[in-house]
């Protein structure tokens, strides 16, 4: 029976490869059929690597069967964001502006899982060069939130397509970008988990650009342990150790500023069950206000961010040049970076290790800072392409909570929490950046503690 593999973990199924129980060949095509019937519009893939993947396959075959699997992850089908360079296959990053794009070679992130024996699917879709939180794309389409069974919603972004790969199990773990909250918002509206790392612990070489200060690649996947095992494939480093994680004496900062201000009460009501779960497995949790998450934000918001100004000088030019290329209200977001002054741009670049030696102060004796991932469900697609002033009244939303862990350099997990007003709840932990391992450990034990919500 292999009716059942698409529910089964990353780790589940590189076991059972490992025990001779699934041939990778028979792996990789039971989900490329997957695929094909339940993503007939291409809205979650843009494209298949059927061809690559098979021969993948093929040699994760041949590697099992001498016992000489590279990785617990050998043979194991993934997705990859349209994003990460992929040689002889076109990676257009969401914008017809850069239709037909084809690199030469793999992203260095690609390389290594695929040195690692990771077999890759294809290629997810995406909003234009992932500037955007929502997730819906003018041109290439937009897979619907799959929470809503009677309305079209946005699935979250800008890894949407990865996040709905693995929610209708048409791959057994996708990979995605972060720049202001992209792995984290598509994880927490379609209800699964997301990893966004510390900016640097993995290679963004060959991957299409948004921020390059702040761009960061993590995993959206099934559970935690599946996000530790492709962390340490992507970045190189150990995984870290889940056994045996426990949330006893650990303490625990909720905090207030900017997330009580935004967040609705529905959502907020669910994180605090979730919280009570966690008390009782053992955390000590505090409420307090961290004034430095108003005072970053209150700086981008004069001085501009660092993806709408970053953004402006990779691709201002290239839009001036082909108007139609890319999604109006994205493009006029970009160009809108023209306005922004030299020197406020730079002293909020100056301000931000400020800010970030602020966060460490203003936590410090915290293990982790927990809030809600997004502060709202999921809004309908169709008002976002009728009221421009709607879209990025939306897309602001979408990031607000987010952003703030890539401004100040922070690692953070969003994991399911439950469900408001029909809608899953995601809860943020966030951790000082490169501290993975201890982030990784206490998510595990965090969503053994929201089981019992997430039944």
């Amino acid at each position: 029976m292999t009716n059942y593999w698409h529910s089964l973990s990353a780790l589940q199924l590189g076991e059972k490869i490992e025990r001779g129980e699934i041939d990778p060949i028979d792996l990789t095509q039971y989900f490329l059929d997957r695929i094909k019937e339940k993503d007939p519009d291409h809205v979650i893939y843009v494209r298949l690597t059927e061809d690559r993947a098979l021969c993948e396959a093929q040699a994760a075959r041949t590697r099992a069967r001498n016992k000489q699997r590279r990785s617990p992850l050998d043979g194991v089908p993934i997705s990859w964001k349209d994003l990460f360079d992929t040689a002889g296959i076109p990676t257009e990053a969401g914008a017809k502006l850069l239709e037909g794009r084809t690199p030469d070679q793999d992203a260095e992130c690609l390389e290594r899982a695929t040195r690692a024996g990771l077999i890759c699917l294809g290629k997810t879709n995406m909003p234009d060069v992932a500037f955007s939180g929502l997730g819906n794309n003018a041109w290439t389409g937009t897979g619907a939130n799959p929470h809503d069974p009677d309305n079209i919603r946005v699935p979250g972004g800008s890894s949407s397509g990865a996040a709905l790969s693995v929610f209708h199990g048409l791959a057994a773990a996708g990979i995605g970008s972060d720049t202001a909250g992209s792995v984290r918002i598509p994880s927490a509206w379609c209800g699964i988990t997301g990893l966004k790392t510390t900016h640097g612990l993995i290679s963004l070489e060959g991957s299409v650009p948004l921020s390059p200060s702040q761009d960061t690649i993590g995993p959206l996947t099934q559970n935690v342990a599946d996000a530790n095992a492709l962390c340490a494939i992507l970045s190189g480093k150990p995984a870290a150790d889940l056994k045996g994680a426990s949330l006893k004496g650990v303490r625990i900062l909720r905090a207030t500023t900017v997330f009580d201000d935004l967040v609705k009460p529905g959502i907020q009501n669910q994180i605090a069950k979730g919280l009570k779960q966690m008390e009782k497995a053992g955390a000590e949790i505090v409420e307090q206000a961290v004034p430095v998450f108003q005072d970053v934000l209150d700086h981008s918001a004069k001085a501009g961010s660092p993806a709408n100004v970053e953004g402006n000088v990779l691709w201002a030019d290239k839009i001036r040049q082909d108007p139609d290329g890319m999604f109006g209200p994205i493009a006029r977001r970009f160009l809108s970076a023209d306005t922004f002054s030299a020197p406020g741009i730079v002293g909020f670049y100056v301000a931000l290790a400020d800010y970030q030696k602020k966060y460490q102060a203003q936590t410090a004796g915290f293990d982790l800072v927990v809030g809600a991932t997004v502060p709202d469900i999921p809004p309908l697609l169709q008002p976002l392409y009728e009221d421009e002033e709607k879209y990025l009244k939306a897309a602001m939303m979408s990031i607000s909570l987010t952003r703030l862990g890539n401004l100040l350099g922070l690692c953070a997990t969003s994991l399911p929490c439950g469900s408001a007003n029909g809608f899953p709840v995601g809860m943020m932990l966030m951790a000082p950046p490169f501290q993975e391992a201890k982030l990784l450990r206490l998510s595990h034990a965090t969503e053994n503690c929201l089981s019992e919500l997430n039944a």
